[in-house]
């Protein structure tokens, strides 16, 4: 079973050998406590579950965590399963290569929680309130007479509160149910001679917990402000991900988009967005009344993905001029294949231009939990991360899928809103952002209270008010986990990709960049994006296949050997790398591999960027959106829909991206894109289209000519934007 280490940044002294068997073995006892009452583990820790290792001086820091010092290279064998920093207090306000011991790891293990150790006779140290804990040294040197006190702050950091409470509730408290939900704690599957085997398949458990907001005590999402477990555990889950504020969700990132943007936009007000966003952000805006502007996207054929967007045109499109301002810019954060967007660079261009920065995070929610994800900024020369939500320098707020690569169930979500937002409202100045403060003012001053009131509003109108306690229940352990061995869980799985990786490029015969996606393959080498800042996540595996043939034989290969992948085009197979993925995994992707080896490689040569793709998808809406969405429309088939203004979505796959959105004039392109999907692969692959039976001609919903007239405005600040 896994070991913990606890590094402690200690000035050496003559009596440590004695003393640090003392506290390894008294962290060690506390620690098995602990988990014996939060996670209903006994047995399968190692003795001791805690191991100490010490570290002399700030300047060993690096060497001591990282390979080589450098934390793009990984974890040393200590470092990789550190769950707890301690440091003693004469150490707290020295540097490390000259940064602010305090600033060093809030970048490099910002999740980790800090105690500082409080000597006797020496300045008092003030901690911050968040990530930070003091403790004497008698505490620890003496363990067994502070056995519950170690406990009680072992208990602070990791104890899932709302999943603790379900359970003691479920196993202690819970009676006679007289209230939903109507399967009555599993009673009508466990007493039916018919079912009886779905409630055995699933365990008591899930059924026992699915409980109603009845039960007051656990809490409620529409009551986020009162103190509950519930309400609790999305305190931690703030403190944990380095939030203002963060929120769960249960009917996903979908959810969490839809309320964001309906908090945040006003009707009629300008939103930056890739076209190449999940669909939810689409309809978000729909149902905002925004006016979405959309950014460049380009299409790459020889893989069949979505290039990211440039800082160049992100900068471009913040400095146009027109008749509107843009009010919030949203992008995706790692893109489906991997491409990290340098956060920092982002932001400062938003910042300078008075636009909020809004980072759709779902597929990499786990990046706060490893210094891989970190980068000196080119302009400050700091180091900085990936992670959108952070105490760096990063976007203003985040969505995150936790069920996508974390250990939570599916639909299970998160908000997180940046402190820096919170500055703005509270504590900046800047004029450009006056409108902003204006937005959510109490008492005439920008308020965060207000805000925070207005989301939940807004959460309420989507929120089910009979959520799923289990979903919320692996929310909150999700976090806890990240905490307390999400670096080493983290740092398994990039040494395990990264090894597969180069396996299977050997088995080939070929190298690593001709198997395997990398960031110039994807986003393209003319555009320096590695300098700029951008960033290919290797936990996101791309391998390439030569051919479309030879992709569709390689699915049979895995389909064969009943492996799944995440998505594939024609050309290429995704295939997520999670923190449930185990080492056994990689060998039985190994086998398939090295059997099909012939058809790895880099697909033919071809155009690199389908203009004919990218011209479909460049228009900017002539109609708002939410009024074209919502008139009476007609139907028209396809062929006639040429010049016509959409008032519906159509999203073809591939290549997943919305090629017809309510308020764009359809052009000749956009509807080649779409029959060309229809011939390929059918016309269940395009979503939104109407076909009686399911047969051609399929038709598509316009505005009628009577809707054209009326909704047309030559003097709009829509018109600005062709």
């Amino acid at each position: 079973m896994r070991t913990l280490t606890v590094i402690w940044l200690h000035e050496p002294s003559t009596s440590d050998a004695d003393m640090m068997s003392v506290v390894e073995h008294g962290l060690s006892d506390a620690f098995r406590d602990f988990c014996a009452e939060a996670f209903n583990v006994r047995m399968p820790l190692d003795y001791p579950p805690l191991k100490l290792a010490t570290v002399s001086s700030p300047e060993a820091l690096p060497d001591a965590l990282f390979i080589d010092g450098n934390p793009s290279r990984g974890m040393t064998e200590g470092g990789d399963d550190a769950c707890l920093f301690m440091v003693d207090d004469s150490f707290y306000s020295e540097a490390v290569r000259g940064v602010p011991l305090k600033e060093w790891l809030k970048t490099y293990i910002p999740a980790l929680p800090k105690v500082v150790v409080v000597y006797p006779g020496r300045a008092p140290v003030v901690v911050p309130q968040r990530r930070w804990a003091k403790k004497r040294i008698e505490v620890l040197a003496d363990p067994e007479r502070h056995h519950e006190r170690i406990v009680h702050l072992f208990k602070a950091f990791w104890l899932p509160r709302f999943w603790n409470a379900l359970r003691q509730y479920v196993q202690v408290k819970a009676g006679t149910n007289w209230h939903t939900p109507g399967h009555n704690g599993g009673n009508a599957f466990a007493d039916s001679p018919f079912l009886k085997g779905l409630y055995e398949a699933f365990g008591s458990m899930i059924f026992r917990s699915d409980l109603s907001v009845s039960v007051e005590s656990l809490g409620d999402l529409s009551s986020p402000e009162v103190q509950t477990p519930l309400s609790e555990a999305q305190k931690v889950s703030s403190e944990i991900f380095g939030s203002a504020l963060s929120r769960y969700v249960t009917n996903g990132t979908s959810t969490s988009n839809k309320a964001m943007l309906m908090t945040l936009l006003k009707p009629g007000e300008v939103v930056l967005v890739d076209r190449n966003c999940h669909k939810s952000v689409h309809h978000a805006i729909v149902m905002s009344g925004a006016v979405p502007r959309y950014l460049p996207s380009r299409w790459n054929s020889r893989l069949g993905v979505w290039r990211p967007v440039s800082l160049e045109d992100v900068q471009r499109a913040l400095e146009v001029e027109s008749a509107l301002r843009p009010r919030l810019l949203v992008l995706t954060t790692c893109t489906y294949e991997g491409v990290l967007y340098p956060v920092w660079e982002v932001s400062r261009l938003c910042e300078r231009a008075g636009v909020l920065f809004y980072a759709d995070e779902a597929w990499a929610g786990y990046m706060s939990f490893h210094p891989f994800y970190t980068r000196t900024d080119r302009v400050t020369g700091r180091a900085v991360r990936y992670n959108a939500v952070n105490e760096t320098s990063g976007a203003h707020f985040a969505v995150q899928s936790t069920h996508k690569t974390m250990a939570a169930f599916s639909q299970a979500s998160m908000i997180h809103v940046s402190l820096r937002f919170k500055a703005l409202l509270e504590e900046d100045s800047s004029p450009q952002f006056r409108w902003l403060r204006r937005r959510f003012a109490l008492n005439g001053h920008g308020s965060f209270e207000k805000f925070t009131h207005d989301l939940h509003e807004f959460l309420r109108y989507w929120h089910s008010t009979s959520p799923h306690y289990p979903f919320l229940a692996t929310l909150d352990v999700a976090g806890v986990q990240m905490r307390l061995e999400g670096m080493k869980l983290i740092d398994e799985r990039l040494k395990w990709a990264a090894d597969f990786r180069a396996r299977v490029a050997a088995e080939c015969g070929l190298p690593e960049s001709e198997c395997f996606a990398g960031l110039e393959d994807i986003a393209g080498a003319a555009g320096e994006w590695s300098s700029a800042g951008y960033l290919k996540d290797p936990l996101k595996i791309v391998l390439m296949l030569r051919s479309p043939e030879a992709c569709a034989a390689f699915k049979k290969a895995l389909l064969k050997s009943h492996i799944q992948w995440e998505k594939s085009t024609a050309t290429t197979i995704l295939f997520l790398v999670t923190v449930g993925t185990v080492e056994e995994h990689f060998e039985c992707l190994f086998r398939v591999c090295r059997l099909n080896r012939a058809l790895i490689g880099r697909p033919a040569a071809g155009a690199e960027d389908d203009g004919a793709v990218s011209s479909a998808v460049e228009g900017q809406p002539v109609v708002l959106p939410r009024d074209a969405a919502l008139c009476d429309g007609e139907f028209v088939t396809l062929d006639a829909s040429v010049g016509r203004i959409a008032s519906q979505f159509l999203v073809p796959y591939p290549p997943g991206i919305p090629v017809f959105v309510p308020g764009l004039r359809i052009t000749e392109a956009m509807v080649e894109l779409v029959k060309g999907v229809i011939a390929s692969e059918g016309v269940g692959a395009v979503h939104g289209l109407f076909c009686r039976g399911g047969h051609i001609p399929c038709y598509v919903e316009v505005l009628n000519r009577d809707e054209e007239s009326r909704l047309l405005n030559p003097s709009s600040p829509l018109c600005a934007f062709h």
